[in-house]
């Protein structure tokens, strides 16, 4: 796979962006209005990683010969163990430090481990796992789960396949409105974005264009997400689907297309390497770093207040970043080995 360097910083735009949004969330009493609402859009940053990752899965995947199985274990190998760990860790830290509003309980943090849907034991109206961020990644496995059966059917056809069994799913839940967590989840429109993605794949790979047609293409996603964006409720699917999803997706066509001219930014591109160890680990991070700000109530102010939300981006940024060279990695490595050698194949070897 050719290394798209664009594609590394707009997943750091993205972890880095909801990060913004939840640690503001914590000190908007102290932020002016203005700087609420932007921080706000940080909300975007979500479908913005669920469009790049069917960019990635199609531009990755389009033409491997990975049996089914071969493939959604690589991904679950991926995804699963660094995420197990943050909501291990994040549980384990909610216990100790004796929050009585949250709920951990064994059936609970077992469905999220599992990355089962379900309705969440401590906000009982969202389908939300025990490390919240994870409900992100219920769609994601689920997208994988649906990419990986995609890949049975000739490779003419897969893009077909995937787009239409998406497309059924979405409809069912249209006309179904199912009330269960996991009917609400397999059929939510938020999975037309892995599909937007996928597209945007395809139509990078035969009609790459130039610079001044892609420049135009980003302008307007720009433009389309500045104009629509502070309209949308996340809580509306339908609403993020066009006012996060498809600015995303124009904003990745654009991005990818110009990437001749877009320099190389190594610390950037680094950031976007662990902009998964910085999503699952930023509420535990956050969580330490409100214990202290909780203990000087005399210096809350919006100052001080500013300079968190800046201090705490940087905290885990360098965080991420050793989480992903010593932890994610690492990990990842073992595990892929540890699977070829009992495959006796050697095909999982390579990441």
């Amino acid at each position: 796979m050719q290394r798209l360097y664009s594609i590394q910083y707009l997943r750091a735009v993205a972890a880095l962006s909801v990060v913004a949004l939840h640690a503001s969330n914590r000190v908007e009493a102290h932020l002016p209005d203005g700087v609420i609402h932007a921080l706000h859009l940080g909300h975007a940053g979500v479908d913005l990683f669920f469009v790049i990752s069917g960019f990635i899965m199609w531009y990755i995947g389009r033409e491997t010969t990975q049996s089914p199985g071969d493939f959604f274990l690589r991904r679950f190998v991926r995804v699963a163990p660094l995420y197990w760990l943050a909501s291990l860790s994040w549980a384990a830290f909610a216990i100790a430090a004796g929050y009585a509003w949250m709920k951990v309980e064994a059936v609970f943090l077992l469905q999220s481990l599992l990355f089962i849907p379900h309705y969440s034991a401590t906000f009982s109206e969202q389908v939300w796992p025990v490390l919240v961020p994870g409900w992100t990644l219920n769609y994601e496995m689920f997208f994988y789960f649906l990419f990986g059966l995609s890949l049975a059917l000739p490779k003419a056809l897969r893009l077909v396949g995937m787009g239409g069994a998406l497309g059924i799913l979405v409809a069912a839940g249209l006309l179904l409105s199912p009330e269960s967590a996991i009917g609400k989840t397999y059929t939510s429109p938020l999975l037309l974005e892995f599909g937007a993605g996928c597209v945007v794949a395809e139509l990078w790979r035969r009609f790459p264009g130039g610079i001044v047609r892609n420049a135009v293409v980003l302008v307007a996603g720009v433009l389309a997400f500045v104009l629509l964006a502070p309209h949308v409720d996340e809580a509306d699917t339908w609403g993020r689907v066009l006012g996060f999803g498809l600015p995303a997706a124009l904003i990745l066509m654009g991005t990818i297309g110009i990437s001749p001219i877009i320099p190389h930014w190594p610390l950037l591109e680094r950031l976007g390497d662990a902009s998964f160890a910085i999503y699952v680990f930023h509420v535990l991070i956050l969580s330490v770093v409100m214990q202290v700000w909780n203990m000087v109530p005399g210096l809350h102010n919006t100052a001080t207040a500013a300079t968190l939300i800046v201090g705490f981006l940087v905290l885990i940024s360098v965080i991420g970043l050793w989480l992903f060279r010593a932890v994610e990695r690492p990990l990842h490595r073992v595990l892929m080995g540890g699977i070829a050698i009992l495959s006796k194949g050697g095909t999982y070897a390579k990441r």
